[in-house]
């Protein structure tokens, strides 16, 4: 089975996939430089009851081209495109309310759109509470609308406040059952995890001193959601960009 066919089926039984070795060498270190170049300060919850020294960036299509890509990188988007495919639908349970909902739209545009940003989990920064990544009025679980993903652009270890995922609660209805177990999602700088929007997930706390765990947020979803726009361009910059890439952000 190749990459893009094992991923979606993970994402589909479990609800996240793992890519290891997706960018390497002298391309990583240009991201890692990069996004250390606009991450700034924000006051985030520390383990010790105190307030550290958080960072993170939005709007980061807005104001710089390293990262453009990464959000068509073949082998990610044949994933993100696969598992948010409409012929799927049949697939999965409550197809009619789904239906329902987007008929209720004035624009149920089903085009993919990213929206990324970058992370850090701070030395000394809590946890991120368990979540899912949307709301929308149709029962779960449904066909996705929303597939995640996080480049790890330092290592994703428990220390360090790596992801967590309880694999296959994108199937279960409700709210987080209080038996969940999350796993850490451990990942050299490089790797990709890939997940359907409807999985439970946070991240660990960074009970480190000295280890930063930044990472490329790239959210893919359809534009029908609206969420998270993407600033815009001048006209020249954009008229600039490949087609591939205007079509998704």
């Amino acid at each position: 089975m190749d990459t893009v066919k094992e991923a979606v089926v993970e994402i589909d039984e479990q609800g996240f996939t793992i890519v290891r070795n997706l960018v390497s060498g002298e391309r990583l270190k240009q991201l890692q430089d990069s996004a250390e170049e606009l991450l700034h300060v924000i006051p985030a919850r520390g383990i010790d009851g105190k307030e550290v020294r958080g960072r993170m960036h939005k709007g980061t299509f807005g104001v710089s081209r390293a990262f453009d890509d990464i959000i068509i990188h073949p082998t990610l988007f044949a994933i993100v495109r696969s598992v948010l495919d409409v012929h799927r639908a049949g697939e999965y349970p409550h197809e009619e309310e789904m239906n329902a909902h987007l008929a209720s739209l004035n624009t149920p545009d089903h085009s993919i759109k990213c929206n990324i940003m970058i992370k850090d989990a701070a030395p000394r920064e809590d946890i991120r509470e368990m979540h899912r990544d949307i709301r929308i009025p149709v029962p779960q679980y449904h066909r996705p609308v929303v597939c995640n993903s996080l480049l790890a652009l330092d290592p994703f270890t428990e220390a360090a406040g790596a992801t967590c995922v309880v694999p296959g609660s994108h199937k279960r209805p409700g709210p987080l059952p209080v038996d969940a177990t999350p796993i850490a999602v451990e990942m050299d700088p490089g790797d990709i995890v890939i997940f359907d929007g409807e999985l439970w997930h946070g991240h660990e706390p960074n009970t480190t001193y000295d280890q930063n765990r930044r990472c490329l947020n790239l959210n893919y979803h359809y534009r029908w959601l609206q969420n998270f726009p993407n600033p815009k361009l001048p006209s020249s910059e954009w008229e600039a960009l490949p087609t591939a890439l205007q079509a998704v952000v």
